[in-house]
């Protein structure tokens, strides 16, 4: 019985193997690439005159399928620019259909790892599939060091592929073109871009143990967008985000940390429940923003960089914003890795 089992089994897979023997390929793999060229153009194609927000990373340094860690990105006029590019930023923007090879700058906040772990290839994919123009890397003192720590890790890759390329108007010093450090002073803002269209500026904001953590004021579309990065509760965020269209804001939720911690002790792992304090003191408690938000008169309050990652559920968000709206009485938006804000 088994034997004539086995036997019937084998005939079947003869039969299968013949089959896709014969059978003809090239329409669906010709389906398959043109659907790559189509996602490929969505990457390159851009609307003149559209102004948009896309949030390409809504998380924090832990890893979870559905938020990557910090990334903004302001499609502008035809341009691409971005605020922070943390782990998996690229991938996010190919997936949301970003125009990468429009790419003009990239701005960091601050230096800490999941804010700047996917410059490196941000700069390099983007060049690699035809990335024609020079991006600019704009940061706190130690952008222009990152930079070049980057140049020097993939000097053998790009030595590499432009043998294996051959290919006029591949241009190796595109690939990591240039950086800027700027220096910003306490209760200072200063214009670290400007065209006829657009103006960003830097402005301190308090993340204790760094020195230098930025966030950036955009007037764009006769709107102003203010970009906090990682922060305490700061004087410089109630100053420059006063009257703000849009208040783009970290946000730690204390209770779910605390239980996130209680969970983590359990595992052994350097996130304890004593630990919870001490990251919740250089971030911005959600009660502290709400508050923030309304001395501020900020017209619509958006939440990311969101500490715990909670997932993109109505209960998750209404239970993370909880107690929000008894201080501030404006819109509140919990951001999600995807989202899309029209500003004009």
């Amino acid at each position: 019985m088994i034997r004539r089992i086995l036997l019937g089994l084998l005939v079947i897979a003869a039969a299968a193997l013949l089959w896709l023997h014969s059978v003809d390929y090239r329409p669906v793999v010709e389906r398959a690439v043109a659907h790559v060229v189509s996602d490929t153009r969505s990457n390159i194609d851009v609307d003149p005159d559209e102004v948009k927000l896309l949030f390409c990373g809504t998380g924090s340094p832990s890893r979870n399928p559905y938020r990557a860690s910090p990334c903004l990105a302001l499609i502008a006029y035809g341009d691409l620019y971005l605020f922070d590019a943390g782990e998996g930023a690229i991938a996010k923007l190919q997936e949301y259909g970003a125009p990468v090879l429009r790419l003009r700058k990239i701005f960091l906040t601050h230096l800490h790892s999941d804010h700047m772990s996917g410059v490196a290839e941000v700069l390099h994919n983007t060049w690699l599939y035809g990335r024609k123009r020079e991006v600019e890397l704009v940061g706190p003192p130690g952008t222009e060091k990152l930079l070049a720590g980057i140049r020097m890790s993939y000097a053998d890759d790009l030595e590499e592929r432009m043998y294996v390329l051959r290919a006029d108007g591949v241009v190796p010093e595109l690939a990591f073109p240039g950086a800027t450090d700027v220096t910003v002073n306490e209760d200072a803002i200063v214009t670290v871009y400007e065209d006829n269209q657009l103006r960003i500026e830097a402005f301190q904001v308090d993340h204790p143990h760094w020195s230098h953590a930025y966030g950036y004021r955009i007037k764009v579309a006769n709107k102003t967008i203010v970009v906090s990065g990682d922060t305490m509760p700061s004087d410089g965020i109630r100053r420059y985000a006063t009257n703000a269209d849009y208040l783009i804001h970290e946000a730690f939720n204390s209770d779910f940390m605390r239980i996130v911690g209680e969970q983590l002790e359990q595992i052994d792992v350097p996130i304890s429940a004593s630990r919870i304090t001490r990251i919740g003191e250089v971030h911005t408690d959600t009660l502290s923003l709400a508050g923030i938000a309304r001395e501020a008169q900020v017209k619509h309050l958006v939440l990311t960089h969101l500490i715990p990652p909670v997932p993109n559920m109505l209960p998750a968000r209404r239970a993370f914003t909880s107690g929000m709206d008894e201080d501030y009485d404006g819109p509140i938006t919990v951001a999600y890795d995807g989202m899309e804000i029209e500003i004009n």
